[in-house]
């Protein structure tokens, strides 16, 4: 028996598990949430009901169970559970009594919620509060609701709700106006990558920053996804992760996508055109590959507004090789590049093709006509030496815009003689038009 306990206690936990948060300062990315439970323990002003809601592993479960610890620790109602006493080491297995945890997904019928409120009339057994967590209770059904309303209404002193969903506008008013609610944000990838950073150094792993942010970007928010996946890249690595973990994901690899944003920018046909059969072949998900591309312009865009602060999934070295692509296309045409993209994303379900949805996607992008600022037009015809030789059949301010028209049409590469004059008289036939 004893060798049993042995094997147990060796037994490896995933990352999730293992640096699950066991007290409020641990939770991170939702520091208002965590001040107003704080003081709601510390001034005796628990409510009788909460529900958090948020996306998915952002702290809902973890927050519930520390909530739980912290009114019934043995040093308490304190919002410094001390994590020794029984309560708190009962509520940290999940093995405590009066600690009901219940799958909104698994019960979602009435007859659950009969069985909860003969229940809730018992007093805890060894706690001072008898607390009932269910998690995803959107899932439950109306008459389930309806069940459970008078009770929420008016439990007993020693009974305390705490609800967790990821679809707020599932659950009825009936139950929001009965209960305290709590908005979980998603927690900012910058602070995931630091959370990262932080427990490869406690589990000795050596990973390069841009594999971290890689990671930290992937999981969209959720610090659970990211330690789930970071997991998985320490499966496929080791202790050792220096190589892109990107393929190893199902993303394309950022050298991939840099070189194919090199050359759209170039207006490189055959390279990007061979990039994109590259990607192609390796199996990556090609939508995901544009979602990654669409992120790869946005970010450029963000550069060239002067905004490199807003760029949160790129470490410092990759935010400046974005520089040089900025300099070479304006915000409009980036806009351009982004709404080629965003369109192709939607069209993307409803092609037999993904390959030619991408190559059309290519050509769009190759095909953006070349834009001038207003600012920009303005010096160069503020610029121009306006040829003073007099025209017959022309005033001053007539001689002076089609010069100036001229020049525009030149710099935008309108070269053909008979274009130029036509659009001179067209441009003429206006001017006189206003004068009248």
């Amino acid at each position: 028996m004893n060798r049993l306990y042995v094997i147990i206690d060796k037994m490896y936990q995933v990352l999730a598990r293992k640096y699950r948060p066991r007290i409020f300062d641990e939770i991170i990315g939702q520091d208002s949430i965590i001040q107003t439970l704080k003081n709601a323990v510390v001034n005796d002003r628990v409510s009788h009901a909460y529900i958090f809601t948020g996306t998915r592993g952002v702290g809902k479960t973890s927050i519930a169970r520390i909530l739980a610890k912290s009114i019934n620790c043995a040093d308490g109602p304190t919002a410094n559970p001390c994590g020794i006493c029984p309560a708190c080491v009962q509520i940290q297995n999940g093995n405590a009594v009066d600690v009901i945890e219940i799958d909104g997904a698994s019960n979602t019928g009435v007859d659950s919620i009969r069985d909860l409120k003969e229940s809730i009339i018992y007093s805890p057994q060894s706690f001072r509060f008898k607390i009932y967590i269910i998690d995803e209770v959107h899932m439950l059904s109306n008459s389930a609701f309806n069940a459970l309303l008078k009770t929420l209404e008016e439990p007993p002193a020693h009974a305390k709700f705490i609800f967790a969903t990821t679809e707020i506008h599932k659950v009825p008013e009936t139950i929001l106006s009965r209960c305290q609610r709590f908005n979980f944000k998603r927690i900012p990838t910058k602070i995931i990558f630091g959370k990262l950073k932080e427990i490869a150094l406690a589990e000795d792993i050596s990973v390069t920053d841009e594999n971290l942010m890689v990671i930290a970007s992937l999981a969209d928010g959720s610090l659970r996804d990211s330690l789930s996946i970071f997991d998985t890249a320490i499966s496929y690595f080791g202790k050792d992760i220096k190589e892109d973990v990107s393929p190893v994901l199902g993303l394309t690899t950022k050298s991939i996508i840099f070189n194919l944003i090199s050359a759209l920018f170039a207006k490189d046909y055959e390279s990007s055109l061979k990039a994109a059969r590259e990607i192609y072949e390796s199996g990556a998900d090609l939508r995901q590959f544009m979602k990654q591309a669409a992120f790869y312009i946005r970010n450029i865009l963000i550069v060239k507004l002067k905004y490199k602060d807003l760029v949160y999934d790129l470490t410092d070295e990759e935010i400046n090789a974005l520089i040089p692509f900025a300099e070479q296309k304006s915000a409009e045409e980036l806009l351009d590049m982004l709404d080629i993209m965003l369109n192709a994303d939607l069209k993307y379900q409803r092609i037999s093709s993904p390959m030619l949805m991408l190559e059309l996607t290519l050509f769009r992008l190759f095909n953006i006509p070349q834009k001038k600022d207003v600012q920009e037009l303005i010096s160069i015809i503020n610029n121009l030496k306006i040829d003073a030789a007099p025209e017959t059949g022309k005033t001053p301010e007539t001689r002076e815009t089609s010069g100036a028209y001229a020049a525009v049409a030149e710099q935008s590469g309108l070269k053909n003689k008979e274009k130029i004059t036509e659009h001179e008289k067209l441009f003429d036939h206006f001017l006189k038009t206003d004068e009248k």
